[in-house]
């Protein structure tokens, strides 16, 4: 096969692939942002670039992206997916592939969470399924060699086409995929390895950079009879093998707030050290009793002076990009962990944000969960088993404790103030402090068998008219 065939694309990977590099560098950050040159030119930096790039090096990044997916993150694995193996509970290559699922020492929570945070990046990841093709007798010899299926995490510029197309029962199957691989060899060449998976065959080519020949690495018939590979989507947008980002309108607020610390920086330094405005001739020497000179033929009516930045533009820059900021906590749904309240806001509308998150994150663990589910019936093609009659269970959390914690506690102190006369509303309340204050379900689940065996003293005045 020629190169040229072998660098063929799908047409979305070709229309998608620059707003995949500019999500990355936006999730990235650091020097990779800086080199994405994304400041606005000044004209005079049109044709002095080294001022240009200088400007790059002090404009900091308030990473806004890598925050949001992460906080996402932390909220979904906060309490890890609950997985019942069924007849699978004593089978060795699944004990294995939930302590390394990649073959590189990566718990499958470990990898699932990378999972979730590439599709959020980019909208969809894929991951495959595969097994090393070393010739072995028996599943014996297999084990004692290591060999078993792994999966393998790919990003959407290491896929370049794809295929889905309808089966007998009328489902869209994934029918042709093709992966590159990107590696270094021991000369510091760049070599890449392009994986073809067909219904019917695997093949696997080698080429490195400077060669025009193409090493055949494998080209074998396919016994699975399937595409071994699986396409997440972080939202879906209708097509498949695409979907939707969590940053795609966060990234382009981001660059916008980049700028505006730049013209920050600009202004402060230009509000420290004034620009001097005087004629060709006069001396000036600077610091601190400094002295200018004027020039005999200065005209009477000229004189030096200072050009200096007014105050209102530094508080103008600083509300524009609290405004900014503020927009990427609405369309993230993240206001009510990641912003500080200047002014009050009701139960109703704080209990709505609190929904609206949680909302997001059950949809993203439920997504999660469906690739799991399809992951395990490739898994067991490599193993040879029935996925109907093994009864596994995957369980991923789809309530998530969002709650303002000191905003509830103030209730349920106002509540105690009330002094209701029951016994068991004033038990609820103290369930209901220990379930806000602690973490460990442990330790609630005693405190509230303490509080149920517990007698409560309660006022009864005004129900009899006396104490009883």
């Amino acid at each position: 096969m020629e190169l040229k065939e072998l660098e063929k694309k799908h047409p979305y990977y070709s229309e998608k692939v620059s707003e995949w590099e500019y999500l990355y560098k936006s999730y990235k950050g650091g020097e990779d942002y800086r080199k994405a040159s994304l400041l606005y030119k000044y004209i005079f930096e049109e044709k002095d670039n080294d001022k240009y790039q200088q400007r790059l090096q002090q404009t900091p990044l308030d990473n806004h992206c890598e925050s949001a997916i992460h906080t996402y993150s932390s909220f979904i694995w906060k309490t890890p997916p609950q997985r019942d193996l069924g007849k699978l509970q004593s089978n060795y290559e699944a004990l294995k592939i939930l302590e390394d699922a990649d073959m590189n020492e990566t718990t499958l929570n470990e990898f699932m969470r990378q999972v979730q945070i590439e599709s959020g990046v980019y909208g969809t990841c894929w991951v495959v399924i595969d097994k090393s093709r070393s010739k072995v007798t028996n599943l014996r010899q297999a084990r004692s060699k290591g060999i078993r299926p792994y999966m393998a995490l790919y990003i959407p510029q290491d896929v370049y086409d794809w295929t889905f197309e309808r089966d007998e029962a009328g489902k869209k199957v994934l029918t042709y995929v093709k992966l590159v691989e990107h590696e270094i060899d021991d000369s510091g060449k760049k070599v890449r390895v392009f994986r073809l998976w067909t219904l019917d065959r695997i093949r696997a080519y080698k080429h490195t950079e400077g060669k025009t020949d193409i090493e055949v690495l494998q080209d074998d018939e396919n016994r699975l009879g399937i595409v071994p590979a699986i396409c997440h989507h972080n939202k879906r947008n209708g097509m498949r093998g695409s979907g939707i980002s969590d940053i795609k309108d966060v990234a382009p607020m981001q660059q916008s707030i980049y700028n505006d610390l730049s013209e920050l920086a600009q202004t402060i330094r230009n509000t420290n050290h004034s620009t001097l405005v005087k004629n060709d001739k006069d001396s000036a020497v600077g610091g601190a009793g400094g002295v200018i000179v004027m020039d005999e033929d200065t005209e009477s009516g000229k004189k030096p002076y200072l050009l200096q930045p007014q105050l209102f533009q530094l508080e103008g820059l600083l509300k524009a990009i609290e405004k900014k900021e503020d927009m990427i906590n609405t369309m993230t749904h993240l206001r009510p962990v990641r912003q500080v309240r200047t002014q009050p806001a009701s139960g109703v509308a704080i209990q709505t944000e609190f929904q609206l998150l949680n909302t997001l994150l059950a949809e993203k663990a439920a997504g999660l969960q469906m690739t799991e589910y399809r992951l395990l019936r490739i898994f067991c093609k490599w193993i040879n088993k029935d996925p109907d009659k093994l009864r596994v269970i995957i369980s991923y959390p789809q309530k998530f404790e969002l709650r303002d914690r000191e905003s509830d506690l103030r209730v349920i102190e106002q509540a105690k103030r009330l002094k209701v006369k029951s016994e068991v509303y004033q038990k609820e309340l103290d369930k209901m402090v220990a379930q806000i204050t602690l973490e460990d379900d442990a330790n609630i689940e005693s405190i509230h068998q303490e509080i149920e065996q517990s007698r409560y003293e309660v006022d009864v005045i005004g129900k009899s008219g006396e104490a009883g």
